[in-house]
């Protein structure tokens, strides 16, 4: 039995604008190449548990890469925690 991959795709978002483009990568042409090295990444290595991670961004043109990058120095705002307190178990034991 053969294999014989027939679509791969690629697809950037613009972390100031929030332009997408998708490329295919089956059967490039120069063109494609082109535009895919128009798109700018910045990348910030921080210190995070004991280790160094690479967090990075994606700006479609050097207009949006301040724009893009200013998001890598903003901290990423959590989800409020859900409280997930049984209170049949703490009236029971305040009971006791």
């Amino acid at each position: 039995m053969s294999q014989e991959m027939i679509s791969q795709k690629i697809k950037r978002t613009c972390d100031a604008c929030g332009a997408t483009k998708e490329w295919e990568l089956i059967d490039m042409q120069e063109e494609t190449i082109r535009e895919m090295q128009d798109w700018y990444t910045v990348i910030r290595e921080v210190f995070f548990n004991g280790q160094f991670t690479k967090i990075m961004v994606q700006a479609c043109s050097l207009a949006c890469t301040p724009a893009a990058a200013v998001k890598l120095a903003l901290p990423k705002i959590q989800d409020e925690p859900t409280d997930d307190i049984d209170m049949a178990s703490l009236r029971a034991s305040d009971l006791n």
